[in-house]
């Protein structure tokens, strides 16, 4: 029976196993982008909403704030957040977006068992058929619409390319 202690000494491992998907096939790259994008989006909603609600008055919303609170601390915000990694963040945060909502689309296809195929005899010595060649190109579509995005992302806060 395995203590306490040595349950501890593998967190490490199993976190690096699952979020360093080194040698691996498209199916586990998938799988970690999906994880790892959709806990940065989960947390970038959250601080998104806190950040707003304090830009809009915070905790001190319901009480009549002196003549010009609002707009100093507008000027406040808008000083703050009017910068290039911010406007950084933004554009990666666009490309998770857009391939979790892409990728998740293809894993509901795929648990409803639309994009899996017929099944098949196993076959020991075929590597596993968990990724059908629709669900392939969903997941290289979801890169590509996600990189899309992002170069839009980047033209729309830089002006890079429409100049």
């Amino acid at each position: 029976m395995r203590t306490v202690r040595s349950q501890a000494r593998s967190y490490p491992l199993v976190l690096k196993t699952m979020l360093v998907p080194v040698g691996y096939t498209v199916e586990r790259w998938s799988y970690t982008l999906q994880r790892v994008t959709g806990v940065v989006v989960t947390l970038y909603f959250v601080l998104h909403v806190v950040e707003t609600g304090n830009f809009i008055g915070g905790p001190n919303v319901w009480y009549v704030p002196p003549k010009d609170f609002a707009a100093a601390y507008y000027q406040h915000v808008k000083e703050l957040l009017h910068n290039p990694v911010f406007d950084a963040g933004l554009v990666v945060i666009g490309w998770m977006v857009a391939f979790h909502t892409i990728n998740g689309i293809r894993l509901t296809l795929a648990h409803f068992g639309i994009t899996l195929g017929k099944p098949a005899r196993v076959d020991p010595e075929s590597p596993p058929r968990s990724f059908s060649n629709l669900q392939r190109a969903i997941f290289w579509a979801s890169i590509a619409l996600a990189t899309f995005a992002a170069v839009y992302s980047v033209d729309a806060l830089f002006g890079v390319l429409s100049g």
